[in-house]
């Protein structure tokens, strides 16, 4: 499947299209065929992944609207942390001690159950069936947050997790977002140069010594990105320290804004009031 959607004229350079993917390595025979099964038959019968009820999606309406955050939830604009006082001039206290390097946050979910059992079940069950309620899920929250958008990116993989694990989460939900909302994407301007150790559990200090460093410009990538306003898709924001490394390769190469779009933003152990 192509990389990009050229929905308007630009006056940008053209995006360069996606790659094949790299072998899928870790994943077996079976697992590759069941889940391209799953994610083929979106539209067919089957369970629902909530509810276990016979239906149509893989997701289903009723469980969407029942586990996702209430509509008037407010959220800081600019990490997407839950937020009672928020308002459209406001940044929440916990950016006020540490601003994000990216302009504004916008999430779909929280990190708690189920939706991060169902996160967990697409990384690393390769339940990839999953990836298209879920980024509807997002498609929505974006919509709610209109701003000037030129071209979406995901927080790439490092070339031996892509091969273990077979594709990048935050890209096969960062093209179908793309497509929906018009918008080209790209997953080949931004580049994981090697591979950390996993970041759940790391302590803030840890998680930024860990990835400090590790992303940098594909060649040729400056020229498409200068001016630009960028969307990156990641699947959950926790501390803002990869989404920050990126955004900060992006800045050096020109990009006029960027944005964050991710799956699930975990809370917060304060509690903002």
């Amino acid at each position: 499947m192509s990389a990009t959607w050229a929905t308007r004229p630009s006056p940008h350079p053209p995006v360069p299209a996606r790659h094949a993917p790299p072998p899928a390595g870790a994943l077996n025979w079976a697992q590759r065929g069941w889940a391209g099964l799953r994610q083929a038959g979106e539209n067919w019968p089957g369970l629902c992944c909530l509810c276990g009820r016979w239906q149509a999606r893989t997701l289903c309406r009723d469980c969407e609207h029942a586990w996702r955050p209430p509509a008037s939830l407010k959220r800081c604009h600019r990490c997407a942390l839950p937020w009672l006082s928020a308002t459209d001039a406001e940044h929440c206290p916990v950016c006020e001690r540490q601003s994000p390097e990216f302009d504004r946050a916008i999430t779909a979910l929280d990190y708690v159950a189920p939706w991060s059992h169902l996160i967990g079940r697409l990384k690393f069950q390769h339940d990839t069936a999953l990836v298209t309620p879920l980024a509807r899920l997002l498609t929505e929250a974006v919509r709610q947050r209109p701003h000037p958008v030129d071209l979406v990116l995901p927080v790439p993989l490092s070339p031996s997790r892509l091969r273990e694990r077979g594709f990048n989460q935050a890209w096969l939900l960062g093209r179908q977002v793309a497509h929906a909302l018009g918008h080209r994407g790209c997953d080949q301007l931004v580049l994981r140069t090697r591979s950390t150790h996993r970041l759940m559990g790391l302590s803030a200090a840890d998680r930024q010594a860990s990835i400090s460093g590790v992303f940098a410009l594909a060649p040729g990538a400056r020229a498409h990105l200068r001016g630009r306003h960028v969307a990156v898709v990641d699947d959950v924001l926790t501390t803002g320290a990869t989404l920050n490394e990126v955004t900060q390769v992006l800045r050096e190469a020109g990009a006029a804004s960027v944005s964050a779009w991710v799956l699930a933003r975990t809370p917060d152990p304060g509690g903002l009031s």
